[in-house]
């Protein structure tokens, strides 16, 4: 769980700074959708949502961390409500909800562009960085976790270095993507079959074919594999 501010959270914990950050929050996703990253201003932020600046910085200690939370709160959210049709520890989960998230990152370029900018950042804290490979892991480890146990993960790398590499190859991607080099077209797809031929060599057995096969009918036919349409279902949370 990433931190609002590691230095002073046991004391900006009050029923009033709560609000006041969540306020901060959903400004702040509202100007990475309206402007991106680029043209994102702190006083503008402050002006929108009514607070001093000094106020934000107390509750958010940077400009880096508060848009790393507005993210990742954000995918959070929709993450939590959305519900799928295959299972999360098999190689078609995996796919499916690679496929669905960057789909939706095609109506969401600021915030993709925003994402990215951060990840590659050379002066990103440790922790934010952290938060945002999670972003990744969420819709990854059930099914590294389950080809570890069944002995088909190649001996030479670990679930850790497995997640950590598929992250940075999706980021790589996704960066391409936000900064024009790849087209709309092409994204998605290269997105898949980038992680399918990482997935290739690091596993063995069944998990190996599988990918292996699926890779195949991607060249073959120039098309994604097609799942059930996950539904958005939040219930009676409104939050």
């Amino acid at each position: 769980m990433l931190s609002a501010n590691p230095e002073r959270e046991p004391i900006y914990s009050s029923a009033s700074i709560k609000e006041r950050r969540k306020r901060i929050l959903t400004e702040a996703r509202h100007m990475i959708a309206d402007v991106g990253i680029d043209g994102f201003s702190i006083r503008t932020l402050c002006r929108n949502a009514d607070v001093a600046q000094r106020t934000l910085y107390n509750a958010f200690q940077s400009k880096d961390r508060l848009i790393a939370l507005s993210i990742r709160e954000a995918y959070e959210h929709v993450n939590r409500y959305m519900r799928y049709r295959t299972s999360a520890d098999t190689l078609d989960g995996i796919i499916d909800r690679l496929i669905a998230v960057n789909t939706r990152n095609l109506k969401a370029r600021n915030y993709t562009k925003a994402v990215v900018s951060l990840y590659f950042s050379a002066t990103i804290s440790k922790d934010i960085w952290d938060a945002l490979r999670q972003m990744v892991f969420l819709n990854l480890r059930q099914w590294l976790d389950r080809v570890d146990r069944e002995g088909a993960l190649q001996d030479w790398i670990s679930v850790d270095q497995a997640a950590g590499d598929i992250a940075n190859l999706e980021y790589s991607v996704i960066n391409d993507w936000a900064v024009g080099r790849l087209s709309d077209d092409e994204y998605v797809l290269r997105l898949v079959t980038t992680v399918l031929s990482h997935v290739i060599g690091i596993t063995a057995g069944t998990h190996r074919e599988e990918a292996i096969a699926m890779a195949r009918n991607i060249r073959k036919t120039g098309k994604l594999p097609e799942f059930p349409k996950p539904v958005y279902d939040p219930g009676d949370d409104r939050d």
